[in-house]
């Protein structure tokens, strides 16, 4: 069994441990994404719920739910107002911030951008990974070429 990847929220109050399978890491640029983490987007992967567990603080995280959104659900820690991870709408996984790491979870750079189409005009994206007007399965963006 390999080593636990652990992360933490800002002030330390809120920590987790994964154990087990990662999906990779994607930057959504989506306006819900890019006013949670206060950046560009949010770095984000997944893992199942069997694979996670809180090590300190589950009890300390709110959650706000945007309205006429379909849901959309963020979570953050009270204490320091880190985004933490949340479950899907069935429970099967959770969605970890990549930024709460503290440990190195061996991937690199992006597997993809998703919600592009919507990204903030000042954001250049320079790497090569696929990028989707809305989330996977959309359309494909078309690169400028040099």
């Amino acid at each position: 069994m390999s080593k636990p990847i652990k992360g933490s929220c800002l002030c330390g109050t809120v920590s987790f441990a994964i154990e087990g399978k990662i999906g990779p890491v994607g930057q959504c640029h989506c306006s819900k994404c890019r006013k949670v983490s206060g950046t560009d987007g949010n770095a984000v992967f997944y893992t199942s719920v069997h694979s996670f567990r809180w090590l300190s603080g589950e009890a300390n995280i709110a959650s706000f739910r945007v309205p006429e959104s379909d849901g959309w659900t963020s979570s953050f820690c009270r204490t320091c107002g880190s985004p933490t991870p949340h479950t899907d709408p069935e429970e099967k996984i959770y969605f970890v911030p990549a930024g709460l790491l503290d440990d190195d979870p061996g991937f690199r750079g992006y597997a993809a951008h998703i919600f592009v189409g919507s990204k903030a005009p000042w954001v250049c994206i320079t790497d090569d990974a696929p990028q989707y007007v809305e989330g996977f399965g959309s359309p494909m963006v078309e690169r400028e070429r040099a």
